[in-house]
This record gives structure tokens, sequence and C-alpha cells, in this order.
């Protein structure tokens, strides 16, 4: 089963800074991003307390405890939908990877030849977040639409959770003439279409809150004057774009070279533009200190790799020559993008959230 990618890299949120018991520190910054959930068995034990639990403690409190306020309450609503649709592409990229080993097919089947073996890219996930979302989907603000996707999701993306995450931690499957992987097949067979079909839907509503809600902190950023934060903060945003304004043309690495490339010069030229800013910024002193920041080299050139990923998917579009191994995310690709886009956001996380 070969699913449609929809925004390989995570979704931006915003960080909380009214309810200190709710969120962590952002050195001082009133937004950073959060992104993908662990993906180790290791890193999901070490993940951060529950955002619902957290809620559910402040709700049990006494009449000593602050209230939540509305405002703070809706980011915190907001923040979970946008990890909830990070986990969301961290299932269907294990979705991918299982179809390109096992038969989409009721009796569990090897793909002849696929050159992969089982368990091959599957990743451990932590099902936490579903509870998470669970819990905010019957809390003000309403959400209308999403409030009900995540009920309704809820359900087959935790068996897919589950399924999976017993195939990463399984060794012995091959026994018994593949018992386990035939046990762990059906429950994936059983709700992959429902979750495909509500995950896609979620996400794209979850992509025109994430716009708006960007779109309104980053002027929030520009406006006071946090030049460092801004200009990484807004590569990050293009860096989607492009890849967005590429899957809206139904392109991927296998018809890469069909990409019409009119927007995407657009982007790539604010890209450059927004990194050269960021470059500037970061050579002030008096910037740095504004923001807190103690280095004046805080993504070591990783948004400049952004920028240059992206002008090698231009060339490569304009060779002319298809990508020769879509798997492997070579130089030019839009896995290429992806994946230094991906460590963009981790280095994003580092430096204005841990």
């Amino acid at each position: 089963m070969k699913l449609k990618k929809h925004r390989m890299s995570a979704l931006l949120a915003v960080c909380v800074l009214a309810v200190a018991s709710l969120t962590g520190g952002c050195s001082g910054q009133e937004a950073a991003t959060k992104t993908d959930a662990a993906k180790t068995t290791d890193a999901a034990e070490t993940e951060t307390t529950s955002a619902a639990s957290e809620i559910e403690t402040v709700s049990a409190a006494d009449e000593t405890e602050p209230e939540i306020d509305p405002e703070t309450m809706d980011i915190i609503k907001y923040n979970i939908y946008v990890e909830m649709n990070n986990y969301m592409i961290d299932v269907l990229d294990n979705i991918d990877n299982y179809y390109m080993v096992v038969e989409y097919a009721d009796e569990f089947a090897f793909v002849p030849d696929s050159g992969y073996d089982y368990k091959f890219g599957i990743v451990y996930l932590n099902t936490d977040i579903i509870d998470d979302a669970l819990t905010v989907a019957s809390m003000e603000p309403a959400y209308e639409k999403l409030d009900e996707l995540a009920k309704e999701v809820a359900e087959p993306m935790r068996a897919l959770m589950e399924g999976f995450n017993k195939i990463n931690e399984s060794y012995d499957f091959a026994d018994n003439q593949y018992a386990k992987a035939k046990e762990y097949h059906s429950l994936i067979q059983e709700n992959v279409e429902d979750f495909a079909t509500l995950a896609y839907e979620f996400m794209d509503e979850v992509d025109i809150m994430g716009n708006e809600q960007m779109a309104a902190t980053e002027a929030k950023m520009l406006e006071e004057g946090n030049l460092i934060i801004y200009n990484s903060s807004h590569a990050i945003t293009i860096g989607n774009q492009i890849l967005d304004e590429c899957y809206a043309q139904g392109i991927d690495d296998s018809n890469l070279t069909e990409l019409d490339l009119t927007n995407i010069r657009t982007l790539y030229d604010e890209l450059a533009a927004t990194v050269a800013a960021y470059d500037e910024a970061v050579s002030d002193n008096n910037q740095l200190m504004k923001e807190s920041l103690s280095t004046s080299a805080p993504f070591d050139g990783l948004l400049n790799s952004l920028v240059q990923s992206v002008e090698w998917m231009i060339k490569q579009v304009e060779s002319g020559r298809p990508i020769e191994d879509t798997d492997l995310a070579p130089l030019g690709s839009m896995a290429h993008i992806h994946s230094v886009l991906s460590q963009c956001i981790d280095r994003y996380n580092t430096v204005f959230v841990d």
C-alpha cells in the first residue's frame, strides 16, 4: 500500500508561558516549536509528562491554584492537536514502510523481492498523545470538527501504534511460521484504511489552523524585534511551503521532473533572503543579547543547508533526470529537503525550547 505524502515535516506549535507547570521554558521567547514524537523505545521513555495529565492536575487543584485562562487553554489544546498531527505523520510513515515489505491483503504475505527486511523503518511511538487528545477534545474552547475527528481517529490510531510497537520490539516474529507477524498484520490491516482517511482529514484541518497561528506568531516575533527567532521560524515555514507546493502539484520524488518551478523559485528567493537576514541578525551581539542567546551559530549552518537543498532540487528538475533511488533521499530530492528541514526543526527546539 502506497499512501499519499502529506506535509512531511512536523508542524510548528506555540509555547505557553503563562502556566509554567504545563510547559517548559522558552529561553525568553514568545513562541517555539514542538515536533516529532519519540522514534525509539528509549526516546519514548524520556518524553515530558503528558499534557493531559498536567491539565487534569491543575483542574483538580484546590482553590489556591491559579486557573488556566481561556487564551492559555486554547494554546494548550492547539499544541496537543499539532503534536497529534506530527504523530500521525510518523504512523503514516510506518504504514508506508510496512507495505513495502508486506502485501496489502487480508492474508499475511511478503512482497516478492521487496529488497527490505521485515520491520524495515518501523519506529516506536508513544501512545500517550492519544489520551492527551481525547482529554482536550471534550474541553473548551471547542474546535468542533477537530474535536470530533480526534475522537474518531483515536481507536484505529492506537491500534496501529500498538501493532507497530509490537513489531518494533519483536525479534522472534519468524517463529512458528510467522505466527506473531500474522497476528500483527491482522491488527494493522483492520485499521489502516479508517486511520488513513481520518488522519488526512485531521491533518488538513490542523494545516489550516497551524498556518493561521504561525502567521500571527511570527508577526508578533517581528513586531517585538526578535529577528533571530523570527527568521529561524520563517525559514522553516517557507521550507514547509515549498514541500506543500510540490504536493499540491501531485509531485513526489518518483515524478520530480514534472514539477512546475514557477512558485518554487519565488519561495526559494524568499527562503534565501530569510536565511541571509538570520545570518545578519546572529552576527549582531546586541541582537544575541536581546534574545538571550550565547552563541552566534545556534543552527551550525543548518538553515544554509536548507537553502542549498532546495537549490539542488531545482537543479535536479532542470536537468530532466529522474531520481534513481527514491528511498535513499539523495541530493536534489524532496526527501533530502525534508531531512534537512527536520534537522532544522529539531535544532530550533534545542535552541528555543529545551
